[in-house]
């Protein structure tokens, strides 16, 4: 069987997970499968050291960097993040090496009759797509006997599959207003949520730099007796930093250069094309800042559906000279905004603004690179479905299957 077949059966085993409904958190905000189905594979969640990294804005980024800096000081470091740009099996890396395939397959087949198991066992049914996902890191970083891995939150915190993680470090990166429906309206609301992932004992790392949601963070330490250093004034690469100099020790750590796929990634120049998968207003307030000073910016959109439209883009339209709106193709859970409601958004923030419809992404990006001139900057941002979608111009995921492959007992890079 091919590598490619093999990733299909992956795929199609993770997906049969998805119910009816896609999301909701009476469904999906629960503890008893997650936990019940760790118990029947041998609690491997518990058998290698953890970091746990939550927030609005920057966890997957500072999770990333955390991995790097202890790779490069030498720990086999497990790194769970979420969601995946383009294959399933990002979301899985030791030393920042995407599991194989091979090694995935087999795995999931191991752990498929303890699935059907907690179904038959609880009321809420089988577990979840992302539970699964994380399961089968915990297994995989189990069976690989790594160091420490450092492990994203999903959604939240309180309720998250991950937070049955019994981690030393827990980070917090600053907070936002995102997931206002399932999270609460405020960010007091948010924070107190994301600050469940706080155990006794801990060392917890935070960069929240709002007064009212670092009092919390501070109540939430002291309440549970764990240890609390905040970084002040936030940036997440100190956060990730102070996060592993509480996990080494005083050992030595050097600082490695670090790329991060899907943030402000630069694909090629003449023209310039920036994927960035800022998906929040902080998120897009910042990258919009972090672009290139040229004014001849194509800015291609797309955005999960259920996210604030408006008060997003509000910030990358500034930066345009067009817009090309797009839907990312359906992935796992999510759904995006239809194109032509984002369409409206755009004429109603920005009047004058050209804004052009190309449903399919690769059609936006087509359109984009055949249209711009050789200075002009293409941004392509909204949600990191769209930059997965858009990446594989680049960097087509068979190719990224076989170099997942080929790469099993070769270079530690994590890039083709």
């Amino acid at each position: 069987m091919t590598p490619h077949e093999q990733y299909q059966i992956l795929d199609s085993k993770l997906a049969s997970l998805i119910g009816p409904i896609k999301f909701s958190a009476d469904i999906n905000l629960k503890l008893e499968r997650i936990t019940h189905l760790l118990a029947l594979l041998g609690d491997p969640h518990c058998q290698f050291p953890a970091i746990h990294v939550g927030g609005t804005s920057g966890k997957g980024s500072t999770a990333t960097t955390i991995a790097d800096m202890l790779t490069a000081a030498g720990y086999k470091t497990g790194l769970h993040t979420s969601p995946h740009l383009q294959l399933l099996n990002e979301r899985h890396q030791i030393d920042r090496i995407v599991a194989p395939t091979s090694v995935l397959v087999p795995l999931l087949d191991e752990m498929w009759d303890a699935i059907e198991q907690v179904g038959r066992d609880l009321r809420f049914g089988k577990p979840s797509y992302f539970e699964v996902q994380f399961a089968l890191s915990c297994l995989y970083f189990a069976r690989s006997k790594v160091d420490v891995a450092v492990v994203e939150v999903g959604l939240g915190g309180r309720l998250d599959a991950t937070n049955v993680l019994p981690a030393q470090v827990a980070v917090l990166t600053n907070v936002g207003l995102d997931h206002t429906a399932i999270l609460g309206d405020t960010i007091e609301e948010i924070i107190t949520d994301k600050a469940g992932i706080i155990k006794a004992g801990q060392t917890v790392i935070t960069g929240v730099s709002q007064p009212s949601a670092r009092q919390i963070i501070v109540d939430k330490c002291a309440a549970v007796d764990a240890t609390l250093q905040v970084i002040d004034p936030a940036d997440n690469r100190k956060v990730a930093m102070a996060a592993v100099h509480a996990f080494a020790g005083q050992k030595e750590i050097s600082v490695p250069p670090i790329r991060i796929a899907g943030r402000m990634e630069v694909m090629q120049t003449a023209p310039t094309v920036i994927l960035d998968g800022a998906h929040n207003p902080d998120k897009m307030r910042y990258a919009a800042q972090q672009l290139p000073t040229a004014d001849d910016v194509i800015l291609v959109l797309a955005m999960k559906a259920g996210k604030d439209v408006a008060e997003t883009i509000q910030y990358a339209l500034p930066r345009a000279k067009q817009v090309i709106v797009t839907e990312f193709q359906l992935q796992g859970l999510w759904e995006a905004v239809p194109a032509e409601t984002l369409a409206q958004t755009v004429r109603q923030l920005s009047a004058a603004m050209p804004v052009t419809i190309q449903t399919n992404p690769f059609d936006a990006l087509n359109y984009s690179l055949t249209t711009a001139q050789a200075d002009d900057v293409i941004w392509v941002t909204g949600s990191l479905y769209l930059v997965g979608n858009v990446r594989q111009y680049w960097y087509p995921n068979a190719r990224l299957i076989d170099a997942a492959e080929q790469r099993l007992h070769g270079s530690l890079s994590p890039f083709p």
